[in-house]
């Protein structure tokens, strides 16, 4: 009995590891992934709000008879523009916020690295939705401007809105350059033993990428597959 309870004793310390190990690299691809949700659920809001406004601009705002027509379609189109994109980040957003998390919960090994990189992919383009329903909202203010007043009042209503249209593009550059994340520099909760990144690496990395690589070597494929470790079987 000797011998075989040392085996089991071995057997055991093996799996207490290897489990430990799959808890300690998804609680790193975890906070990856509540940063993707929270964004998705601000963003959301937001989009919410303008999407309501929009809805109000095409239903209950009056439409006066002298007004040019070519001014009144244009004030439409670009409304209808903000609601339909302030609804697709809606819905893009929300969605992400609730599958993204579920795949990563209750679906099989390697799950929560999938649930990352597609939220990743999913929020970029939803991030770009909002932004362009914002500007069409700063337009579609200006439209309403001329078609429901003379030029008097219209032309410095306009001046105005220009000049925030300005300010607010002149702070997101500001606010992006300062915050600004080269892609070389990107860290993830991921390990990809191919060599794949976001961008070139320094020799350095490389060489620590290859360590890593014969460290995880020998681990079971569900342990690669929670670290997000891609062709560590290939070599």
């Amino acid at each position: 009995l000797g011998p075989r309870l040392g085996g089991n004793m071995l057997y055991a310390d093996k799996n207490a590891l290897r489990t430990q190990l799959k808890v300690q690299m998804l609680r790193i691809r975890e906070k990856e992934l509540m940063y993707y949700t929270n964004n998705c659920l601000s963003i959301s809001t937001s989009a919410a709000l303008l999407a309501g406004f929009a809805w109000y601009g095409l239903t209950e705002v009056p439409f006066e008879e002298q007004a040019d027509a070519m001014t009144q379609t244009l004030y439409l189109v670009v409304t209808t523009l903000i609601m339909g994109l302030e609804l697709l980040t809606v819905v893009n957003a929300t969605l992400c916020a609730i599958l993204g998390p579920g795949l990563a919960l209750r679906g099989p090994d390697g799950s929560m690295h999938t649930a990352v990189n597609g939220m990743m992919t999913h929020y970029k383009f939803t991030l770009m939705c909002f932004a362009t329903g914002l500007i069409c909202f700063m337009l579609s203010a200006l439209l309403y401007g001329w078609m429901q007043f003379s030029w008097t009042l219209a032309l410095p209503m306009t001046v105005l809105i220009c000049y925030f249209l300005y300010k607010i593009f002149n702070y997101f550059i500001r606010i992006y350059r300062r915050f600004r994340l080269a892609p070389d520099c990107v860290v993830t909760g991921a390990f990809n033993a191919d060599g794949a990144s976001d961008g070139p690496r320094s020799a350095a990395e490389m060489a620590e990428e290859r360590a890593l690589q014969e460290q995880y070597a020998n681990l079971p494929e569900s342990v690669k597959a929670s670290m997000g470790v891609a062709g560590s079987s290939a070599s």
